[in-house]
């Protein structure tokens, strides 16, 4: 297939590489997000099995504890919460763990300083006394044992809580988002069976029971992390996919973003999709800020599946639009006038990009990708409506723009860094980065100033450098994941910068 696309205008001159790096011991770790504070420190959450991960003096956890028998196949891991400077030297490095399988999937920064992280614990998982929940009430979940969702508010330094607690009764809690007043948003999980989270928590919710089959829903919780504010169970009478997404507005309503195969999700008038077409759909729903009315909900999916809901594919502008980025096997999604990419590429897998009015109206969307196979794994937008994605392709023709750090596949995968415009009609920015290795960029995001920021793993060495911390792939490459349809190969993390040139 032959497509005509648009990436001109802005090429990848405009974007320099500041720092790029690796991060890791002699066994394997992963990252899974990345994020950015208002003087440019970046911060980066995942999961590491080795002895050797680099920490730091004064941080709050610096070994691990491998004593638990709640572990499965998957055996040990720790969370990992780092802290770097604009430049990319390492401020603070801390693990975050009990003694069974934990592991960091989401992190913001409060005006304050303090770094808040999300995901799964195990039993064990280092909740404080006062916290709205210290009670472990999650299950078995395959490789990783028993699990239960976490959520952690660090001292800006790194080296104590402020306070951590368990979130609901089942796996996990892979996003979180923070207000300016410090207040918490959680996803909530349920998987159909087992014990439910307190009922005084869905006092006032929109949806205060599950609807049947595996159900997500929403959670706030005070900034002191003493009580749970509100929380609402939103789905269908089929099953919705744990690893749910949540943003929030300027004005606290709250977004959540996950996948579907129910054919009766609630859904509201002038919304974009108000039916299921079939498999796996996305889904968007926005709630109000009291969790006690839906706003809209949409659905967005063609005759294939959109099932790429993997951790942050959602971002929401200070205007209240939304931007979803997925992977998706449909060619027949509703692809917008004037988009870059008219057609889905004709490989296994494509992204897509689709933009969202604050009543849920469809405004822009677009296919990107090659024939091959496309994945998305972290997606932000500025004020402007720029949206940046990462992930990794397999795809030798990946649309990269002219002067891309590398524009030509290293087989078998790369990372993919790009830069949609806001009309959705050419790429402003798109680079893939990689060497001989699995490389994976699994989260990214934008600064103020629009520099670029990726985070994920390598399995092996030729990871692309520049004033590195860690100059050397330290080992590991055998931990695998099993992403959507391929393989997310975890080795050592990398981390990289890219600054945007002054005009």
């Amino acid at each position: 297939m032959v497509l005509s696309l648009n990436v001109s205008a802005v090429n990848a001159a405009d974007y320099e590489l500041a720092f790029s790096t690796y991060l890791g011991g002699k066994n394997w770790e992963h990252a899974r997000d990345i994020c950015v504070d208002q003087a440019g420190n970046v911060y980066v959450v995942g999961g590491t099995v080795s002895d050797d991960f680099p920490t730091t003096e004064q941080a709050f956890q610096r070994k691990q504890d491998k004593t638990g028998d709640k572990v499965s196949s998957g055996g040990y891991c720790d969370a990992f919460v780092c802290k770097f400077s604009p430049e990319g030297r390492l401020l603070w490095s801390t693990l975050l763990g009990g003694p069974n399988y934990d592991r960091a999937y989401a992190v913001e920064v409060g005006v304050d300083g303090s770094v808040y992280v999300a995901e799964r614990g195990g039993p064990g998982f280092p909740v404080t006394e006062g916290a709205f929940q210290t009670t472990f009430q999650g299950a078995k979940q395959s490789i990783y044992g028993m699990q239960n969702g976490f959520v952690v508010k660090l001292k800006p330094d790194g080296s104590d809580l402020d306070w951590a607690a368990y979130v609901g009764t089942n796996w996990l809690c892979r996003d979180l988002a923070i207000d300016e007043t410090g207040d918490v948003y959680l996803p909530l999980d349920f998987i159909g069976s087992g014990p439910m989270p307190p009922a005084s928590w869905f006092g006032s919710a929109y949806q205060k029971q599950p609807s049947g089959g595996a159900e997500v829903g929403a959670l706030k919780v005070a900034g002191d992390g003493k009580s749970v504010l509100w929380a609402t169970w939103f789905g269908g009478s089929k099953d919705e996919v744990a690893n749910c997404g949540i943003r929030v507005d300027p004005e606290k309503n709250v977004f959540l973003n996950f996948t579907t195969d129910s054919p009766d999700v609630p859904t509201t008038d002038g919304a974009h999709d108000r039916t299921h077409h079939g498999k796996h759909d996305a889904f968007i729903a926005k709630l109000s800020p009291d969790g006690r009315k839906l706003i809209y909900g949409t659905y967005f999916g063609g005759s294939g599946e959109e099932e790429g809901n993997s951790t942050h594919n959602l971002a929401v502008d200070s205007s209240g639009n939304a931007y979803l980025a997925t992977s998706t096997t449909s060619h027949d999604l509703p692809v917008t006038r004037g988009a870059f990419q008219a057609k889905h590429a004709g490989g296994e897998r494509d992204v897509v990009v689709a933009k969202f009015s604050p009543a849920g109206a469809l405004i822009g969307c677009t296919y990107i990708g090659g024939t091959a196979n496309d994945g998305i794994d972290g997606v932000d937008s500025d004020d402007q409506g720029n949206v940046f994605f990462t992930g990794s392709t397999s795809s030798r023709d990946f649309p990269t723009t002219d002067g891309a750090l590398q524009a030509e596949l290293s087989v078998p995968d790369d990372a993919i860094l790009v830069v949609l415009s806001a009309d959705f009609a050419q790429l402003n920015f798109s680079t893939l980065m990689g060497g001989s290795n699995y490389d994976s960029g699994r989260c990214g995001c934008l600064d103020q100033q629009g520099n670029l920021y990726v985070s994920g793993s390598v399995n092996g060495p030729g990871w692309p450098l520049k004033n590195a911390y860690q100059p050397q792939f330290a080992g590991g490459g055998g931990g695998q994941e099993l992403c959507y349809k391929g393989g997310c190969y975890a080795g050592d993390v990398i981390i990289a910068k890219f600054q945007k040139r002054s005009e």
